[in-house]
This record gives C-alpha cells, sequence and structure tokens, in this order.
C-alpha cells in the first residue's frame, strides 16, 4: 500500500492497570477512531514473560514506566524495532531519582525551589533499577533545631524532605519553632486523609524538635506558601498545557471529593512564564505527555516534581485536544507524506491557539452582559443581579489574650553569664535574644539550679537580708514563669540577656578565637535578665476566632446560608482571591490560623493550626505591626495632655509629667483642661484612686492564696487541658462552667497554668507601676493593663471568687475607654495625624486593593493578564518563550541555580510603588478557573470572581485606621467641600467605647452593572464595623 493511504501502528507498551484505565481507553479510542491508526496493545504477559523478538512491530510506540515495568527490556526493543518512541526512554531512568529531575531543571533554566541534596547512595542508572538502602553517611550534613545545612548553604524551617527515590511519596514538611514545630507527614491518599500533622516532641525528651529522617538519600528544599493550592500541569507535545488545581493536602491533609467519589480537580489558567516552563520540562526531559507539579507564590511559578507520562482524569475537552494534538505528533514523526499528516497539523494548530485575543476575550466574558441580558429578559428565567460582590477587605484585631507582662532583674551567676557568651559567640558587648525552646529550655535548667536550695547564690553576695530573700522570690518566678504551660511553643515567650558591666581579660588569659583572630579583650561580669511573657492567644480566644471564621463566611458573601455555603465553593472552584497577612505576633498570627479554619472549614488534628498558620498566613510585620518613632513626639504630646486631665487636681502630679514631656513649652491652662477629650469619664482622678485601693485589696487576698494552698509557691499549676479550654466560642464567662462550681474539676488554682505565685506578681507589679508613692506620680499608660487583666480574671478566674473584682473592671474600663484611644490624638487633627503614620502601610495596601479590582473589572476580555490553558502560539505573534524569557531567569531568592537576581533598581523605589508593584506580581501567582471548562465541570457562572484580603493586627492598627476613616476629609472640609459621608457616619460613632478582641473593619466593593464603566458610580464600598466580642463577663447572656 502506498505510504501515503496505509495505516499507521500504535502500540501500547505500559502494564494493564495503566494502559486500560478509563483516562487512557479515552485516548486510545479518539486515537483509533482516526482512519489512518491502529491501536497494538502488549499487554502484561507479552511484556513480562515474552522475549522482545516476539513483541509486536509498530511505527510508533507509547511506553511508560510503572511498577514492575522492565524498563530495560522495553528499551532493548525500542533498539531492535526502531519505532518512533512518543516518551523517550532513556529520559525515563533520570524520572525515578529526584536528584537528577531537578538538576535536569536546573540546566534548562527551569526555575526550582532553593534546596540541597543530601546523598547516602549512588544516583540511579541507566538500566539498573535502583536500591535506595543507605549506602554511606552524608559528609558536610548538620542538623539544628530550625535548619540543615550542607557545605555551609543553609535551608531554613519551614522546609520539606523528598526522597530521591520518586516514587516514594513519603515526602515531611518541618515547622520552625515560630508556628508551633512539629511536622507534617504527606502520604498516597487513604480514603479521604493525604497528610496528617505531628506536634512537636514532649519536653522532657532527648530533643526539643523532630529529627529528619536520615535512612536514604533526601531533597530538602524551601516551603513555599501556595495558598492552599497544588497546580498540575499536563502536556501533550511542547505547544500544548493543560492545567488543573487541587486543595493542597498540606493545609489539612482532607481530600475534596466529588458526587463520583473522585478527587475534585478544575482546570485553571496558565500564564505566559508558566506556559514557557511546560514547553522546557517537555523538551528537557523528552516526554511528549509529560506531567509536573507547579507552586505558585510570590509572583513567581516553581517546578517541584516531574512525574512523566501523565493524564487529566475526566476531562472530555482535553480527551479530545490531546488525541488530536498525539494525532499530529505521530504522523509527523512516521509518515510526512500520509495524506492525513497536514489535516492532522492544522487540527492540533487550531485545538492548541488558545492564545487568539478573541478567543480569549470569548472566554473571559459572558456572551451577554448582565444589562443586555436584563433587557432580553426571558420569562420565567430570574433577572440577572444588578449589582455584584467584587471584594471583602477586612482588618482584624486578634482575640482574648492572657495579659502582657515584663519581668527584669539584674544577674551575676557564672552559669548565666556563660550562656550570655554561647549566645552571642563570645562577643561581649552583644545582647542575647533567647527565643528558641532549646534556649529557653537551658534558661529554665540554669533557674531551676539557682531556685533550688540551698540558693546557688550566697546570701553574702546579695547584701541585705531583705535583698536576698527579694533575690529568692525572683528565681522563683522566673522559674514558674518558664514552666508555665508545659513545654515551649517558641511562639508565646521571649528571654533577653543585657550586658551591664564589664572587666578586663589579663593577657595571660586571652584565647584567640578559633579561626586564629585574636579573642575578646574583656568579659561579661553582670548581666539584665528580661523574660517577656503573656499575651497568649487562650482557647477561648481560639475557639472565638474559628467562630467568627465561620460567621464571617455565611453574612460577608453572597449564598452565605448553611444550606448552600457559596464561599466554599466559590473557593474549591478557583473563582475566589485569598490573601491573609498577619503581624509578627504570636497571638495575632494564631488569631488568623483560627479564624481561616472557620472560614474555609478546614480540619485540623487536635485542634492543631500549625499547617494552616506555615501554609495560608503571610507574615507582614511592616504593613501590621506598631512602629512609633515617626509619631513619637505626637503620641507623648497626646498622653502628656491626657495626664494632666485625667490627674488634675492631684496635688503632687500637678506640675508636667516629665515621662510623657516633649517640650518646655507644653503648658496646659485650665480652659484646656476642662476640655475632656472623648471618653474620659468625669472625676477621673477620684477614679483612679478608687481603682488603685481595689488593686491593692486584690494582691492582698492573692498573698493570703499563695500560702494557703497546698501547692508550693514556686510551682506552676497543672498543666492539663481544663473544661475553660474547651468553652464555645460565646461563652460569657471564660472560667465558669454551665453547671456552675460544682463542676470544677480543681477550683483551687487559676486558668491556664498560671500559678498564684504569678497571679500575684502580675497583680503587685501592677499595683507598683500605676502609681509611685514616692515620687507622687501617676502612670496612666498602664491604666489599659489593668483593665486587661481585671478582664482577664473575670473571664477566666471568676472561680476564685475574688472580692472587688467585678468593681475593679468596670472602674479600669470605664478608665481605659477615656485612655486608649486618645493615646493616638487628643483631638481630631492629631488623630488624623498619628492614625494616617501608623496605618500609612496599610491604607496604601487597602487601596491598592480597591484599585486592582476595579482594573481586573475593565480588563475583562485583554488577553494581556492571563493566557488560558493551550500553549501554542501561531506565526507573527510574540511567542511564549520571547515573553517569558526574562522572568524566568530572575528569582527572588537569589539561588544561581535559578538565575540571576533582580535589578538593584528596586531597592532605590518608593515604598508605596513597591507595596503596588508586589501586589501586581501577586496577581500573577493567582490560580483561576479556566472559563472553557467551566461548564464540564459543573461551574455555572464562572464569571464570578471574589477578592478577599484578611489583615490581622493589633489595637493600635484598628485605632488608626478608624480614625483616618472617621477624620480623612478634616483638613480639605469647607463650606463648599463637605466632609465625605464615610466621615459624617463614622463621628457619629463617637461614643462606640471599647474596641474589644475581634473588633474589625470590613470594606465590601460592588461593582454596579447598571452604570457605564467610565461613571465613578460603577462601583461602590461598603463599610462595616463590629467591636468585637462585647461580652460582659459578669452577665449571663
Amino acid at each position: 500500500m502506498p505510504l501515503r493511504y496505509r495505516k499507521v501502528t500504535v502500540g501500547v507498551c505500559a502494564m494493564d492497570k495503566k494502559a486500560k484505565s478509563k483516562a487512557m481507553l479515552e485516548i486510545l479510542n479518539r486515537l483509533e477512531d482516526f482512519p489512518e491508526f491502529e491501536i497494538i496493545t502488549f499487554g502484561d504477559d507479552c511484556i513480562l514473560n515474552q522475549p522482545i523478538e516476539q513483541w509486536p512491530k509498530v511505527d510508533a510506540l507509547i511506553s511508560f514506566f510503572s511498577d514492575r515495568f522492565p524498563l530495560a527490556k522495553v528499551q532493548a526493543y525500542a533498539q531492535l524495532r526502531k519505532p518512533f518512541v512518543v516518551n523517550d526512554l532513556d529520559k525515563q531512568w533520570d524520572l525515578l531519582d529526584r536528584r537528577k529531575v531537578y538538576r535536569t531543571l536546573a540546566e534548562n533554566d527551569i526555575p526550582v525551589p532553593n534546596h540541597i541534596v543530601i546523598n547516602r547512595n549512588e544516583e540511579v542508572k541507566p538500566g539498573v533499577m535502583p536500591d535506595w538502602s543507605r549506602d554511606f553517611e552524608a559528609p558536610g550534613f548538620e542538623e539544628h533545631e530550625d535548619y540543615v545545612e550542607l557545605d555551609g548553604k543553609r535551608i531554613d524551617k519551614p522546609f520539606v524532605e523528598k526522597p530521591a527515590d520518586a516514587e516514594n511519596h513519603n515526602i515531611c514538611i518541618y515547622y520552625p519553632h515560630t508556628v508551633g514545630g512539629g511536622y507534617k507527614a504527606l502520604f498516597r491518599k487513604v480514603g479521604n486523609q493525604a497528610s496528617r500533622y505531628y506536634p512537636p516532641p514532649a519536653p522532657d525528651s532527648s530533643k526539643p524538635y523532630t529529627p529528619v529522617r536520615r535512612d536514604t538519600s533526601f531533597i530538602y528544599e524551601d516551603f513555599m506558601s501556595t495558598g492552599g493550592t497544588d497546580v498540575k500541569v499536563y502536556t501533550v507535545g511542547p505547544n500544548y498545557a493543560h492545567a488543573e488545581a487541587r486543595k493542597s493536602p498540606v493545609v489539612d491533609g482532607r481530600v475534596q471529593r466529588d458526587e463520583n467519589g473522585k478527587e475534585e480537580r478544575f482546570p485553571v489558567l496558565l500564564t505566559p512564564d508558566e506556559k514557557e516552563i511546560a514547553r522546557r520540562v517537555c523538551l528537557a526531559f523528552g516526554q511528549t505527555v509529560c506531567g509536573f507539579d507547579l507552586l505558585r507564590t510570590k509572583g513567581r511559578s516553581y517546578v517541584c516534581d516531574v512525574n512523566g507520562w501523565s493524564f487529566v482524569k475526566n476531562s472530555t475537552k482535553y480527551f479530545d485536544d490531546a488525541s488530536v494534538c498525539l494525532r499530529a505528533i505521530i504522523l509527523q514523526a512516521v509518515a510526512p507524506e500520509h495524506k492525513a499528516t497536514m489535516e492532522a497539523t492544522e487540527a492540533a494548530d487550531q485545538t492548541t491557539t488558545e492564545d487568539d485575543p478573541n478567543a480569549e476575550a470569548m472566554q473571559q466574558q459572558p456572551d451577554e452582559s448582565p444589562a443586555e441580558q436584563k433587557k432580553k429578559g426571558k420569562k420565567g428565567q430570574p433577572e440577572p443581579p444588578k449589582e455584584e460582590l467584587r471584594a471583602v477587605l477586612a482588618v482584624i484585631r486578634h482575640g482574648d489574650r492572657t495579659p502582657k507582662q515584663k519581668m527584669k532583674m539584674r544577674v551575676k551567676h557564672e552559669p548565666l553569664l556563660q550562656l550570655l557568651k554561647k549566645c552571642t559567640g563570645d562577643r561581649p558587648r552583644k545582647q542575647a535574644k533567647l527565643k528558641t525552646p532549646a534556649r529557653l529550655q537551658e534558661l529554665l535548667n540554669i533557674s531551676r539550679v539557682l531556685d533550688s536550695p540551698p540558693l546557688a547564690q550566697p546570701r553574702s553576695s546579695c547584701g541585705s537580708k531583705e535583698e536576698w530573700e527579694e533575690e529568692v522570690e525572683q528565681w522563683k518566678q522566673v522559674v514558674s514563669i518558664l514552666q508555665e504551660g508545659g513545654h515551649f511553643s517558641g511562639i508565646n515567650r521571649k528571654a533577653q540577656l543585657k550586658p551591664l558591666a564589664w572587666e578586663e581579660i589579663p593577657e595571660d588569659q586571652r584565647k584567640p578565637t578559633k579561626d586564629g583572630k585574636e579573642g575578646p579583650t574583656e568579659r561579661v561580669t553582670q548581666a539584665l535578665l528580661i523574660l517577656k511573657f503573656g499575651g497568649v492567644l487562650t482557647h477561648l480566644g481560639k475557639n472565638q476566632a474559628e467562630f467568627l471564621g465561620r460567621d464571617f463566611r455565611m453574612r460577608m458573601y453572597p449564598g452565605g446560608d448553611p444550606n448552600s455555603d457559596g464561599l466554599l465553593r466559590l473557593h474549591s472552584t478557583y473563582r475566589h482571591d485569598l490573601k491573609i497577612y498577619s503581624s509578627d505576633e504570636g497571638r495575632v498570627q494564631i488569631t488568623a490560623a483560627a479564624f481561616i479554619k472557620g472560614l474555609l472549614d478546614l480540619e485540623t488534628e487536635n485542634n492543631q493550626l500549625t499547617p494552616i498558620l506555615a501554609s495560608l498566613v503571610n507574615k507582614d510585620a511592616k504593613l501590621l505591626d506598631f512602629v512609633t518613632h515617626e509619631v513619637e513626639e505626637d503620641i507623648l504630646h497626646a498622653k502628656q495632655k491626657l495626664y494632666n486631665i485625667m490627674t488634675d487636681g492631684h496635688v503632687k502630679g500637678k506640675n508636667k509629667n516629665k515621662e510623657y514631656s516633649t517640650s518646655d513649652t507644653a503648658t496646659y491652662d485650665d480652659f484646656e483642661l476642662s476640655r475632656r477629650p472623648p471618653g474620659v469619664p468625669e472625676e477621673p482622678l477620684k477614679l483612679l484612686r478608687l481603682m488603685i485601693d481595689l488593686i491593692q485589696g486584690l494582691t492582698r487576698q492573692l498573698r493570703e492564696k499563695c500560702f494557703r494552698t497546698n501547692v508550693p509557691t514556686h510551682m506552676g499549676s497543672p498543666t492539663t487541658t481544663t473544661w475553660v479550654d474547651t468553652l464555645a466560642a460565646t461563652a460569657p464567662r471564660g472560667s465558669m462552667p454551665k453547671g456552675g462550681l460544682a463542676e470544677l474539676k480543681d477550683g483551687s488554682v487559676p486558668a491556664g497554668g498560671e500559678s498564684f505565685l504569678l497571679m500575684h506578681a502580675r497583680w503587685k507589679k501592677l499595683e507598683q507601676d500605676i502609681y509611685h508613692p514616692r515620687k507622687g506620680r501617676y502612670d496612666i499608660s498602664k491604666v489599659p493593663d489593668v483593665y486587661d487583666a481585671a478582664k482577664y480574671d473575670a473571664i477566666h478566674n471568676s472561680h476564685l471568687l475574688l472580692d472587688g473584682l467585678e468593681e475593679l473592671y468596670r472602674i479600669s474600663k470605664r478608665l481605659a475607654e477615656g485612655v486608649v484611644p486618645n493615646e493616638y490624638g487628643t483631638h481630631a487633627h492629631s488623630k488624623l495625624r498619628i492614625g494616617g503614620t501608623i496605618a500609612h502601610s496599610l491604607l496604601v495596601k487597602l487601596l491598592q486593593d480597591m484599585f486592582t479590582t476595579r482594573q481586573e473589572s475593565f480588563n475583562i476580555g485583554k488577553p494581556e493578564s492571563y493566557n488560558n490553558s493551550g500553549g501554542k502560539t501561531t506565526d507573527g505573534e510574540t511567542t511564549d518563550a520571547e515573553k517569558g524569557e526574562s522572568s524566568l531567569r530572575r528569582d527572588p531568592s537569589g539561588d544561581p541555580s535559578n538565575g540571576d537576581t533582580l535589578d538593584n533598581e528596586e531597592e532605590e523605589e518608593d515604598e508605596d510603588e513597591k507595596a503596588i508593584k508586589e501586589e501586581e506580581e501577586t496577581e500573577l501567582s493567582t490560580t483561576r478557573l479556566n472559563h472553557r471548562y467551566a461548564n464540564t465541570v459543573g461551574v455555572h457562572s464562572p464569571h464570578r470572581h471574589v477578592r478577599t484580603r484578611l489583615y490581622f493586627t493589633s489595637e493600635s492598627h484598628i485605632h488608626s485606621l478608624l480614625n483616618v476613616l472617621k477624620y480623612c476629609n478634616l483638613e480639605a472640609f469647607t463650606k463648599t467641600n463637605p466632609p465625605s459621608l464615610v466621615s459624617h457616619r463614622l463621628e457619629t460613632l463617637g461614643g462606640i467605647g471599647d474596641l474589644d478582641y475581634l473588633t474589625h473593619i470590613v470594606f465590601r466593593m460592588y461593582e454596579c452593572f447598571d452604570v457605564p464603566a467610565e461613571d465613578p458610580n460603577r462601583f461602590r464600598i461598603e463599610i462595616l464595623l463590629s467591636t468585637g466580642i462585647g461580652l460582659d463577663p459578669f452577665k449571663q447572656n
């Protein structure tokens, strides 16, 4: 038969389990429907038992590795018969070894995560099935608490540990102590579970962290936060790439399945850079049909795994496209002169030219606008909405926490000075910050020795008997603080050792450093030990944050009722662009993680939030932490004025409070003092004096309890979880069970692992700080601390039945409502100036969020932003390779294997411009549903897309943002230019009172379809304010 008309035989040499799978048969059946093909499947018996000489002769060979597959035997067959091999057989050996995969990726300028390779056996050799047992130790490899290191290159936690064996899917993620430690094990799906989190070891174990595995070769790479999404890319030749996204197992490990029991995956769009990556992967590994995993983070994309032959499981359009592309590839290679070759090539071009602007526009926008649909209006069908929610932006305060505390003491003890020397690398002028569990445990061990009787430090060195007794008491407190609440999570306690005094080291005692340089000439003789503790999110706060997340989901989004849950549907189908930001404080981070757990209905083992925190929450201290230096003068001036007003009439304090004074000219006349700022109660001095009396009464009660309790004063209370830890989020009294006191398992100790000793020390310090009798001066900055402590004890320790606590709570609340808001300015202009400075970065980010949402709506139909899943370009167009070349070579980590670092010009950019640029880059890594496939996966409104940005922060940013909203038009106010409606509405909220835990300000942005695109009224902003929990602990709600 002439070559133009003969049949082309295509052999399928793969194990039956793969060759006869549903997806494979979908492709093969479509190929066989073309008249020019004959499909021959070899079968297991032929592959495993028959010599290659008896195997069928074919023109083209589809063959790929799987379990028990004799790859070397198939290579010999290919050498014998010389068919066209669709997927390169030699390169399939490389795919068995992740080390070779990463090397090939790097050699082809394909971005990979920053990594190190720990070799304990030889790499895979072609023709030899590997044995992955350990053959030798890895030289130069070191493991530390929060990082691993190889020959000087560090990989910090969180990092991913991958076996070099590509068929071994037991992958681990190790978390740093700053997010709770422990590790997460990823594995092949077992039922509906694909991963499991394991907390760090018990405090009495040999190591305070989970050691890495050492039984074979591993790759250690940076863990990349991808927003809880995995992207899998499937190529059919270098010019076609289809991408699907699924929920990542690193978040909660629960597998999302459809009604047929299959894991939910949704087609998503690829950027031009990502399509260039797909082309390079396909060519670099010689795998025509190839699947690989893509990580999207911070505007960049990285390849973290290459699988070889891989198909989409259930997509009719993909099966059609793949068969058309394979037809053209095989005919061009085997029978270029065949009559069907040109037709097949043209069909493949049409299938893959999805970069066409007209096709892109059709994909991204509906056939008719909502306004046009309304005009046509079919009977019996609901009218399209007049407007649609486009963005939800929220700024949220952290949840219920323990009181923040600080303790200082001077130390001369040699073990502590040696610890300082160890932590600073023998640099005597440098202070040491102890944050890791290992360092804190070391400090605790030393403190226990110093606290044990008889005291290691003799009395004579401490001066008088009173000073010695005070030091004994201090060491009891240090031990109690450090062992409070069980083992160290690394997120709730900090210690510092700051050198105070030095002495010269005699020349004959000086020692050179390890590298031969001259050693220190002095040593520390005295240091200041500073302990910062408390301020930890309580179990109640965690539950409340999770409850708020669920409530937020129901109230803030369309279809948000228990029966439909619109947000979860949007999120799971990649029509929800979610980003979460948090300040650096542990309580804020955990609040964010708990909130997200409720918002996205995530599951966790034993309520552990570490995986959520590491995967979804972005720490941004610059954006959300409180920095005062730019408005320090203004804040001190406000505090001085507030002090004078609140202590007016106090004889000794009539003069300026030097602690707050910033200027010799800062005088206040009687008229100014008579103008009380909003919130300041009448007769504040009288309330201050009454509050101090109540605090003194409380400390006396607690001291008596310290002596009466059977628990030694230096020991902490039991650390097991009590009933208070499991209270519902809406419980009005955090320490009172439903059945009353009778249900308390142990009503004789404070809640949360706090001892009576620490509780007494907490209130005694407040008593000493709030008023200095010798100086005759009040410190009104401690009023909020008194209120926090009273509120905490009213919620969590009401079972202790402390007399006067309720009255103290009420008075401190009234005073705090006057002090806290006015610390950020006592009049409108100062509130605006201070608030605008503190919240500047946050305001820029919020405005950028709104601007980006608006531009996104206007850009619908423009292909520049996003291209769809096809990867082919037509003649005359700029290729994806040209468009993506420069950005593929840039990598923010600066790792040489990933290309050149960014230009230094970025460092000179204005901060606001950098924030905008970062947001634009982040947009590129947003995973979005591919509209062309929407109907095939049951999505009936593919164009609905909502952006959510959540910013978790502290009280300072909430007050600052609220002040800016209230007074933003103040300076521009004239008779012809009245204040904005926002300012007018918020001015009426002058008496809102306490901005309690979980206070949140929400901006909802709507697009109105009945308004022309160029009209400013096309979008409207709805601002919502909640003052948080707002529960009275002394009222049964």
